[in-house]
């Protein structure tokens, strides 16, 4: 069972958060959650997210490694993160979109929406499709190594 005080401290959780990874999971109890879906809503939930930024924000950072550090903060994913090139590592126990660790959502493999919805803002955001998620050993989104969930947008 979860203890969401716990959560709530030790990965500076707010309201939404728990919103956010309580919706993508009850899509598990309707048999349809998997990364697959996630990414799906991710891609659309990051085109809003950029038209927001878009008219909130005269200037948004240039390079990719900027604006990607601008968005996570922006989105609140999470407060420890690493950028290597295209490569990026979520802290798994600092995670605040995790459907699975926050939401209890029950299905096996990943459901992570950080890669699409970086990758969907980006591309917006820059005009660029070139934007792309990469897979680990050919069919993996998310590899889990050193604490960290990673994966890698180039």
């Amino acid at each position: 069972m979860v203890k969401y005080k716990e959560l709530f401290q030790n990965r500076n959780l707010k309201n939404l958060h728990i919103v956010l990874t309580s919706m993508i999971a009850e899509l598990s109890k309707l048999g349809i959650l998997n990364q697959g879906t996630t990414n799906v809503i991710g891609m659309g939930v990051g085109k809003k997210i950029a038209k927001c930024l878009k008219d909130i924000f005269e200037e948004l950072p240039k390079e990719d490694e900027d604006l990607l550090k601008f968005l996570i903060d922006f989105c609140d994913m999470c407060e420890d993160v690493v950028i290597n090139g295209g490569e990026i590592g979520v802290k798994i126990d600092k995670c605040k979109y995790c459907p699975k660790q926050i939401g209890e959502a029950e299905i096996p493999g990943s459901a992570c929406p950080i890669p699409s919805i970086l990758t969907s803002c980006m591309r917006e955001l820059t005009n660029n499709d070139d934007y792309k998620i990469y897979l680990w050993e050919g069919n993996k989104i998310i590899k889990k190594e050193n604490g960290y969930c990673w994966f890698k947008i180039k």
